[in-house]
């Protein structure tokens, strides 16, 4: 087996020094941000353990763990709770994003604090949840008006954000002019040559675009955001509605290959572009896509181009105030999201019915053949995470 260093240092390798140190200081803070920016070591751990049979083809995440959901404003305005990435989605088998959610399960321990023992009763829990809603067969949604708990409280703390305020947090006003503020945790300034070249692109880009051509272009400077996307080229955009005078902000991240698939066998649709694919399988696999989703071609590279959310949207565990309970409740609502967005894109482009992946999940043993894997990898992780603190960073003393 390869060692862990060896395998992220060669997948990273290509992006710039900075950004590689960047994201190895975010990823020897914890085993979850580990996980998290680690989806392609994951999968080489999968590859050498030994992927279950499965015959499935589904579209899938890719990268399915508990920091992947969040609620955004879709095309409609109204607010939902879905799967919110798709930079790894790939046609492959369903049991593969169905490992990967359950080992973020039982590696989010530390973050989440529960125990051991209460990380594997919520992993089979959550299993038993994916597999019901898959038998049923019906892609429902998690909306406000139904929800409970916990997350009927973040639903309501959600649709209660004004997207004012929230701009008002991340911009500098001086008189009538609005710029974004620099703070190098979320944003770093842009060399101006590239800022000068982005402010000049984008009028024509948005002018081109049906929902955004009645926006004129303020500022533009660098996003920092996630773990496993931190060395890819993104933007954050501010602009303002012509029309009405309200201000939007934009998220412009770079579209790459899709990591899984140097561990598949699965023909792949041709795709116009990594962009194009991560929209189109988004827009199968989500209820309503987010607000303002469009790709785009700027310095020889694709990108996806959608209306910012607050970071506040993703799921807040600490409203759970360390109720495993509570914890749990939110994780089992994620494991039906998984299932109905996996319902959503059967019989799409190459992928199975809903009665295929319904038959996998009713085979006997299917639930304690995922969990026994899902804690093989968990542990897994768990070492290449020990062995990967022992990597001295450059710059770091």
């Amino acid at each position: 087996m390869k060692s862990a260093q060896s395998l992220i240092l060669s997948y990273n390798k290509s992006y710039p020094e900075p950004r590689q140190i960047e994201k190895y200081r975010a990823m020897q803070e914890s085993l979850l941000r580990f996980y998290r920016g680690t989806c392609h070591l994951f999968y080489d751990r999968l590859d050498t353990i030994g992927a279950p049979k499965d015959k499935t083809r589904t579209w899938i995440c890719g990268d399915l763990h508990l920091e992947n959901f969040g609620s955004f404003k879709g095309d409609n305005r109204l607010v939902y709770f879905d799967i919110n990435d798709f930079d790894e989605a790939v046609l492959a088998p369903v049991s593969w994003d169905v490992l990967r959610f359950i080992t973020a399960i039982l590696v989010s321990g530390d973050f989440l604090k529960y125990t051991d023992k209460e990380a594997s009763s919520i992993a089979r829990s959550a299993l038993r949840n994916y597999t019901a809603a898959i038998i049923r067969g019906k892609a429902l949604i998690e909306q406000r008006e139904t929800a409970t708990g916990l997350m009927k409280q973040f639903f309501d703390q959600t649709a209660n954000r004004r997207r004012e305020d929230f701009i008002d947090r991340v911009t500098i006003k001086k008189g009538k002019r609005r710029s974004l503020k620099i703070d190098n945790i979320r944003t770093r300034k842009l060399k101006p040559e590239l800022h000068k070249r982005l402010m000049d692109w984008l009028p024509g880009c948005l002018a081109s675009l049906d929902k955004m051509n009645d926006l004129a272009v303020r500022d533009c400077a660098f996003r920092i955001a996630g773990i496993g996307s931190l060395g890819l080229d993104r933007y954050v955009i501010l602009a303002k509605q012509k029309s009405t005078g309200k201000n939007f902000l934009l998220d412009m991240k770079e579209a790459k290959v899709s990591s899984l698939l140097q561990h598949l066998h699965v023909k792949q649709p041709e795709w116009k572009n990594q962009a194009d694919r991560i929209i189109t399988t988004q827009s199968r696999m989500q209820f309503c896509p987010p607000a303002l989703l469009s790709s785009e071609h700027f310095d020889k590279k694709y990108f996806v181009l959608k209306e910012l959310q607050p970071i506040q949207d993703k799921m807040d565990f600490n409203l759970c105030g360390g109720i495993v309970s509570d914890m749990e409740h939110v994780i089992l609502s994620m494991a039906d999201i998984s299932a109905y967005a996996h319902l959503r894109s059967t019989g799409r482009h190459g992928s199975s019915t809903a009665d295929d992946l319904a038959g996998l999940v009713s085979r006997s043993g299917w639930q304690k053949d995922m969990y026994n894997l899902s804690q093989e990898l968990s542990i897994q992780m768990g070492k290449d995470y020990k062995a990967f603190l022992e990597y001295k960073i450059p710059g770091r003393a």
